[in-house]
């Protein structure tokens, strides 16, 4: 049995966009965008099991508590005959990829709010390998090899929009604080399948994965000035990478640094409820808008892990080559 916390730095950046490239019923030809940064900080703590080839690892991650994000922007915009519209980032068929997290270019606002943003983020995760070659789970021995990975996470988080300074393109133009914008919160699941490798010499241990995944994210953005939720249902594909390198203590104890990059890109629909003036009220009726959600992150993560040896901690098979060898030099003396 092996533990560990971690401490891990974040950044990235999360968009919600819906719009009409071609003129609804209305005539219009526009659309929405909300845009906040990933930027926080995460507190984990996890436990791994091995056993022969198998390890089967469980963390938890936690904000801990309603942290500053950075900047961030509600806007509404027009779209032109020469806008475009990049709706799908990751095409199976086609064996294509796009990397960025915005769906529409080309537009003009004609609403733009700016504004501080909070987060609160709580995860679930749990993940299993099964190791090729003469590579292990163990993190103290030697060897290296491929492994197959597969695993789900379960993430809540949830931002509220605030300070908020808006710009409304009328005549007059309108520019003012109008104070708390709105809250935005989000279920994600997601499944994840792939595989890496793992080098393990001496003290020092070299670990890469990479996986793509499937995922379902569900949102409330509740509108405060407005008084109207939208409820969001959207499905999509994304990956995972982890490039990890640690050092061993001793033959408990070790250190290890990982880079992690993440990607998720969904499609989907949502509906309104709720609202004040005429239009608003008018939208509950209709069926779902079309509705998009990209979240792009990377983050550095720090954490130590400590093996719980039920075994005689003399054994020397339980130690690694640089601690055996001090082991039995004290042991000479």
């Amino acid at each position: 049995m092996i533990w560990g916390p971690s401490i891990e730095k974040s950044g990235g950046e999360y968009i919600f966009e819906t719009g009409n490239k071609f003129p609804n019923l209305s005539g219009i030809r526009g659309g929405s965008r909300i845009s906040f940064p990933r930027t926080f900080t995460l507190f984990g703590i996890q436990g791994i099991y091995t056993k022969d080839k198998w390890e089967i690892n469980g963390k938890l991650k936690t904000t801990g508590w309603n942290q500053k994000s950075g900047e961030a922007r509600d806007e509404d915009f027009l779209l032109g005959t020469i806008s475009t519209e990049n709706t799908t980032n990751i095409a199976t068929r086609e064996w294509s990829y796009r990397d960025s997290a915005t769906v529409y270019s080309g537009s003009r606002n004609f609403a733009d709010g700016k504004g501080k943003s909070t987060l609160v983020e709580n995860r679930i995760e749990l993940y299993g390998r099964y190791y090729f070659q003469d590579a292990n789970p163990d993190y103290w021995k030697e060897g290296s090899g491929f492994f197959l990975s597969t695993g789900a996470r379960y993430s809540y988080f949830k931002y509220l929009f605030y300070d908020v300074n808006q710009f409304i393109e009328t005549t007059p133009v309108f520019y003012a604080p109008i104070g708390i914008g709105l809250s935005f919160s989000n279920d994600l699941w997601e499944v994840f399948y792939g595989g890496g490798y793992r080098y393990s010499k001496g003290d020092v241990y070299f670990d890469i994965n990479f996986m793509p995944s499937i995922g379902r994210i569900k949102t409330r953005d509740f509108h405060i000035q407005r008084n109207i939720n939208f409820f969001s249902d959207n499905y999509g594909f994304g990956w995972s990478s982890k490039l990890e390198i640690g050092y061993k203590f001793d033959s408990n104890w070790l250190s290890y640094f990982r880079l992690n990059h993440r990607r998720f890109f969904s499609e989907g629909r949502f509906t309104s409820q709720g609202g004040l003036n005429a239009a608003d009220l008018s939208s509950n009726l209709v069926s779902g808008f079309k509705s998009h959600i990209n979240i792009k992150d990377f983050s550095l993560e720090i954490g130590v892990l400590n093996k719980i040896n039920w075994e005689n901690n003399s054994n020397p098979e339980s130690v690694t080559p640089n601690v055996k060898q001090k082991i039995e030099s004290n042991e000479t003396n």
